[in-house]
């Protein structure tokens, strides 16, 4: 461990995401020395971080040495500790959803009050994650395809219901799909639609839609969602659901499209059905003809960036206005939503 170490501690350890920010800070420099107690998944943690300490959420926020906490709680409880961090001097990352109720993401935003660069960081990973999602979106910023008119996001997940914990069927402690699962193409269609410096006005909610389709021993649950979003004259139509069948071989069939007036790109992150093995396919369909883009060489460098900005106040992974903005639009969406089927 270099003696300029970023030094970070855990506070919430209940989803898996946990694993992959942690592992990824651990190789970009940083080091994992502290975490509060609780959580479904810190037994599995602390046998893999075994140089964790124990300590309280209080004393990791009151030791000045240790300048970030990671957030991977249950997600109604993630900003609670957020504004905690925050109002300590913290940096914090936090697994999606950052927030689940307007209230939260009100003080989250007070919170933050006017600390440079992006103290308050959600991490949506299917694009940071991914690299097949990350060069679509760069891609379409780049003009590739010309002026982007269209996006559609598509985030179906294997419901496993076996290995969920009994917070996963709880509305309120998930926010609902469209809070939770859906953050990720909140991000991908601003990212897209927007660009890199966060949108001048909030994007609309056209349509939104949630049920349960599939659940029945589970009626508050919500395993299939839908919404409709514009954003500088570009439409986003983005579905999520737990309906992916055993048989796919992967968790889900995330695909996203971006139609421009010059082209389509088309990524499919996890799987191409029926077509070449593996994960991470990436087309391009313009004026030279069709192509498949290998993306096996871009980088996975969001914990670089990460720390770059925690050092220099930068932004240089995401605005911290961006983020902000895929919360707020994901609760709105949220609260839109009519029952699904019903007009």
């Amino acid at each position: 461990m270099s003696s300029t170490a970023v030094r970070f501690a855990v506070i919430g350890a209940d989803h898996l995401h946990l694993f992959q920010m942690v592992d990824r800070l651990v190789a970009a420099g940083a080091a994992a020395v502290a975490h509060a107690p609780g959580g479904g998944l810190i037994g599995m943690y602390t046998g893999w971080q075994k140089a964790s300490e124990e300590r309280s959420a209080d004393a990791i926020l009151a030791d000045e040495s240790i300048p970030l906490v990671v957030l991977a709680g249950i997600p109604c409880e993630r900003a609670a500790v957020a504004v905690a961090a925050l109002r300590a001097g913290k940096h914090v990352l936090s697994d999606k959803p950052g927030v689940t109720t307007r209230a939260q993401l009100d003080e989250v935003r007070s919170a933050i009050g006017e600390r440079r660069g992006r103290p308050w960081t959600v991490l949506f990973s299917e694009r940071f994650e991914n690299r097949a999602i990350g060069e679509a979106v760069a891609l379409a910023r780049s003009g590739a395809v010309g002026k982007v008119v269209h996006v559609v996001g598509a985030g179906p997940h294997l419901l496993s219901a076996k290995h969920r914990p009994e917070w996963f069927w709880d509305g309120t402690a998930t926010g609902g799909i469209l809070v939770d699962i859906g953050s990720h193409q909140a991000d991908q269609f601003l990212a897209v639609a927007v660009g890199a410096d966060g949108p001048p006005a909030p994007a609309q909610v056209r349509l939104a839609a949630v049920g349960n389709a599939a659940c029945p021993d589970h009626p508050a649950m919500q395993d299939v969602g839908s919404m409709t979003l514009v954003a500088n004259g570009v439409v986003g139509d983005h579905r999520l659901d737990y309906l992916t069948a055993d048989g796919l071989g992967t968790w889900g069939d995330v695909r996203l499209t971006i139609v421009g007036t010059e082209g389509v790109i088309e990524a499919r992150a996890n799987v191409d059905v029926a077509g070449e093995p593996g994960a991470e396919h990436l087309f391009v369909v313009d004026a030279a003809g069709t192509r498949r883009v290998d993306v096996s060489n871009r980088p996975v460098d969001w914990a670089e960036q990460f720390l770059a900005d925690l050092a220099d106040g930068g932004e240089r992974l995401m605005s911290q206005a961006h983020v902000v903005a895929v919360c707020d639009l994901v609760l709105r969406a949220q609260q839109a939503a009519t029952r699904w089927g019903e007009s």
